[in-house]
């Protein structure tokens, strides 16, 4: 049965806010708790402590202006200037869930944020997640995308590994000239009807194949998906995977053939 999901990623239009107004925990409310898979560590106690972090990783980090308990910074990833917001929020004065609640403020208006310890990034242009994702790696945080609604995704048919779900797909479609990028994930070509990539770095492929290791690590990818300002794309996901597809046909075939969800994404820009 073929269960075919839209979703509107167009973001909200974020308030020109200053200083610690930013990151405030939302008096009066029930608390967003820290999300599980934020890292407790490491803990800072200036903003400095993680531009010197983003330094030792290799991101030279240039201040751009200062506030309580938070600056901002410009660094360049791929030749492109990179703003990092940051704020440290001292844990004698901040629970961790205070931290999560204002981070989750953040996340509920469309934005991405890079978190680790009592700090947490907003990195700009932030329609890019590949920029968070840079960050993230540099200083050991998580990147959590805004929390989009998802469909029910079914929980089968899961895969062992991603020649296992590579073997599926060349069953219904094809899986030719494949290319591992890691354990977790592979490229294939298809018999998609668009020859071109969504993405220049696919190169000949028009299938990306992942295997996540939860299900919160699943929505959290697709959601990252689906914050891309620029890329369209068409996911297909059940269980423990997702196919990523340049060819929205190739995508809704094998939602069908593999019993998945197909989810759309169309970009803003």
């Amino acid at each position: 049965m073929k269960r075919t999901a839209s979703i509107l990623t167009a973001l909200l239009a974020l308030a020109a806010l200053t200083g610690c107004d930013r990151f405030e925990p939302r008096g009066g409310k029930p608390l967003d708790p820290m999300p599980a898979n934020v890292p407790a560590t490491p803990q800072y106690t200036t903003p400095d402590e993680v531009v010197a972090a983003l330094a030792r990783a290799g991101i030279p980090c240039k201040v751009l202006r200062r506030k309580t308990g938070a600056l901002d910074c410009e660094a360049r990833i791929s030749g492109t200037a990179v703003e990092n917001q940051i704020q440290v929020l001292n844990p004698n004065e901040f629970s961790r869930d205070e931290v999560g609640d204002s981070i989750a403020a953040w996340r509920n208006s469309g934005t991405t944020i890079v978190a680790a310890g009592n700090w947490f990034i907003r990195v700009l242009p932030n329609g890019t997640p590949a920029y968070s994702i840079k960050i993230a790696e540099a200083v050991g945080a998580v990147v959590l995308p805004p929390p989009y609604p998802l469909p029910d995704i079914p929980s089968t048919p899961a895969y062992r590994s991603a020649d296992a779900l590579a073997d599926a797909l060349d069953k219904t479609d094809s899986c030719t000239d494949r290319e591992r990028r890691s354990t977790e994930e592979l490229l294939c070509g298809t018999r998609a009807s668009e020859k071109k990539s969504c993405d220049a770095s696919w190169a000949n492929h028009h299938a990306l194949l992942m295997l996540h290791d939860s299900a919160a690590a699943r929505d959290d990818y697709i959601r990252l998906l689906l914050s891309n300002d620029h890329t369209p794309a068409a996911v297909v996901t059940a269980a423990n995977w997702t196919i990523q597809f340049c060819d929205p046909a190739a995508a809704r075939a094998t939602a069908d053939t593999l019993g998945g969800v197909l989810i759309r994404h169309s970009p803003t820009t």
